[in-house]
């Protein structure tokens, strides 16, 4: 017999498993071991989290190859598509991006289609695209505005929540969109204007700042609270830096929902982008004071009180925005 002592490495498990696969086997083993004790199948299940169906179909995977059939198959199809265009159409779309490094695929196809009669697809040349990419025989646009590292896509960890398309405002307070704007002045002084615009009423309330900062956003939300004569049920925004950190535990502290809008869709943030396009029309235009911030905002607080109480908006029939929502609380 030999004497040889066994490794420290279990002779049961397989090195190339998979730690998803260890899992699965942890469970099975864990299930024979509450049928040996006596427990129902419905408790068993239950305590591993599967339903019965997973459980036999991993149970005769294991039993059929073992450890490795626990391992999750690999979802490439089997008949992958291939490339549609010839080494030309390579060389064609090659030679014009480089030469328009910051032009699309929808541009590219076009003058290729005009000037040489391109016989493929909008989606062909992007594909193109992307394999010139991966092959780094070009640059992304982003290189060439400076963005070295890819943009990573935001991860939702904290209070806010990602706006979900379809949700709409029924009542007044709900789905407050907040907005900041820049506006500069001929004498080179820049502020930016915080804007916060009802969706149901079309109330609206601004006040300005030096900088779009989160703490500056904070101090948006207090002055909000003090001037809107409902309360604020939930809010959105885009996904500017200035409303996370501060602005958002702020929200958090007073229980406030608060939603965040996919990148670039200005549209579904659409009320308070048409305030911005209002204020900055029929307001800067004709202000004649002094630019400090606190001169500003002692007009903008005459300018909104015109906007809410005298103004009438045709998007609520030619009403102004406090009349309709006292029509709203007279109803209900």
């Amino acid at each position: 017999h030999s004497l040889r002592i066994k490794s420290y490495r279990s002779w049961a498990v397989n090195d190339t498993a998979t730690p998803a696969a260890i899992e699965r086997l942890r469970k099975l083993e864990l299930y024979d071991k509450l049928q040996q004790e006596g427990c129902s199948q419905t408790t068993c299940l239950e305590a591993i989290a599967w339903s019965k169906s997973t459980y036999y179909r991993w149970r005769h995977r294991y039993q059929l190859v073992g450890v490795e059939g626990l391992c999750s198959r690999s979802h490439t199809p089997r008949c992958r598509r291939q490339p549609q265009w010839t080494r030309q159409h390579e060389q064609q779309v090659l030679h014009l991006r480089r030469r328009f490094p910051l032009w699309g695929r929808r541009k590219l196809w076009k003058v290729l289609q005009r000037e040489q009669g391109f016989p493929l697809s909008i989606s062909t040349v992007g594909r193109i695209v992307n394999q010139l990419l991966r092959s780094h025989r070009i640059k992304p646009v982003s290189f060439y505005y400076g963005r070295v590292k890819p943009k990573q896509r935001r991860v939702f960890k904290h209070h806010s929540k990602r706006w979900t398309y379809g949700m709409k405002a029924k009542k007044p307070g709900e789905l407050i969109q907040i907005d900041h704007m820049s506006i500069g002045f001929n004498n080179g002084i820049t502020v930016k204007e915080f804007k916060a615009s009802c969706p149901v009423t079309g109330m609206t309330f601004s006040r300005a700042y030096s900088k779009a900062t989160s703490r500056n956003a904070r101090d948006f939300l207090r002055y909000l609270f003090a001037q809107c004569p409902f309360d604020i049920l939930s809010i959105q925004v885009d996904g500017g830096s200035e409303f996370r950190d501060e602005f958002e535990t702020a929200c958090e502290q007073q229980h406030i929902p608060l939603f965040v809008l996919p990148p670039r869709k200005p549209k579904w943030n659409g009320c308070v982008e048409r305030a911005n396009g209002t204020t900055r029309y029929e307001f800067y235009p004709f202000y004649q004071g002094s630019t400090t911030v606190s001169a500003i905002n002692k007009a903008l607080s005459d300018y909104q009180h015109y906007y809410n109480h005298y103004r009438p908006h045709d998007g609520i029939g030619l009403e102004t925005p406090m009349a309709y929502y006292q029509q709203l609380a007279h109803t209900h």
